[in-house]
């Protein structure tokens, strides 16, 4: 059994994160900002809600930091390792989703049309996808969301 664990991130944490980023991560941050990618994480980190913000752990080896900003946009930069801890953190990922929902009546943000994997798992969520923008010319990005209704507590099993 895997043992997964959670904390507000360090600066150490962002770093790491940093270091072992998926490249389609690096790659939407480069179609999204003009941000450096660890000044990208410290961005997301220090401007969202405390509560909300986290890095997590796989057997001591981090896999994640997520967060949701103060107006409600949820994001989520991953390490390598993620790919190894996807669907058991995909069953924690929904029930984190539902309690942000709690919160803000519609969870917002965009993702990076090349970026068809997060694409799929966001789908598996529950968002759904909205307009094609592009933030930068050459890099369009779907904008996806979650409008609150008072239904139960998503499956997690």
């Amino acid at each position: 059994m895997v043992k997964v664990t959670k904390r507000f991130p360090t600066y150490e944490d962002m770093v790491e994160l940093t270091d072992n980023m998926r490249q389609i991560d690096i790659d939407e941050i480069e179609a999204v900002t003009n941000l450096g990618t660890l000044d990208c994480v410290q961005a997301s980190v220090y401007n969202s809600e405390q509560a909300c913000c986290f890095a997590v752990f796989a057997d001591g080896v981090l896999v994640c930091i997520y967060g949701c900003s103060i107006t409600g946009n949820p994001w989520l930069l991953c390490t390598k390792a993620m790919n190894s801890h996807v669907v058991n953190l995909t069953r924690r990922t929904k029930r984190i989703v539902w309690m942000m929902s709690k919160r803000w009546p519609i969870l917002s943000n965009i993702v990076d049309v090349r970026n068809k994997m997060t694409i799929r798992w966001l789908k598996t969520i529950g968002f759904t996808f909205k307009e094609t923008i592009e933030i930068k010319p050459g890099f369009p990005v779907i904008r996806f969301e979650m409008v609150r209704d008072e239904q139960t507590l998503p499956d997690t099993a």
